[in-house]
């Protein structure tokens, strides 16, 4: 940045220059991010394979990284407000004998604040029509807090191979870790390959 104020009082050739060096330091900078992501998703691959592997875990793995659901969520993130609307709400609606229902949820928004709930499920259950149905519920109760614009992922093991999903609802995705990490991983490599050429 420096040398492209010290370029812009000069003539146009070398201001056209210090844009052209500034634009192949980030190309660098791209690249090896994707690198450290395709790093970072092997490692989630590892967590996600140990059976011993929960909800929670998922959670505090993916809150901060929802460039994994691609990179149209990669500007969305939570916030301490929208964590005590999930923390408010799941004390109100699941507590005595239900507290071992409460899901985990991650509520999140972008700059124009259109919303996103992440319901994480166990690396090893499989995603039923209950579960679609229970996300659309959590859904229902939270639009009174938040407004209407919310989207949801409920993501798991794997997707019971008796549901369709073409006839799910463009606002809720059903989608399985090992799915998530395939995709994201292969965009990487497609940026990695563009980057090289």
């Amino acid at each position: 940045m420096k040398r492209i104020e010290e370029a812009s009082a000069k003539d146009v050739d070398s201001l056209a220059e210090a844009l052209n060096i500034f634009g192949i330091m980030e190309l660098s900078n791209v690249a090896k991010q994707a690198q450290k992501r395709i790093e970072f998703l092997r490692h989630l691959n590892h967590l996600i394979s140990n059976p011993k592997t929960l909800e929670k875990e998922m959670h505090v793995a993916l809150e901060n990284n929802l460039w994994i659901f691609g990179i149209e969520y990669s500007m969305k993130s939570s916030n301490e407000t929208l964590k005590n609307v999930i923390f408010n709400y799941c004390n109100q609606k699941f507590k005595g004998s239900r507290e071992k229902k409460r899901p985990d949820l991650l509520l999140a928004n972008d700059i124009i604040n259109k919303h996103l709930i992440i319901e994480f499920k166990r690396p090893s259950k499989e995603i039923t029509r209950d579960d679609e149905n229970q996300a659309e519920k959590y859904r229902d109760d939270l639009i009174p807090y938040i407004g209407s614009d919310i989207e949801i992922i409920v993501i798991g093991g794997r997707i019971d191979s008796g549901m369709s999903r073409i006839h799910s609802q463009s606002t809720i995705q059903l989608r399985s870790y090992f799915e998530i990490i395939s995709k994201a991983e292969s965009q990487l490599k497609w940026l990695l390959d563009n980057l090289n050429n």
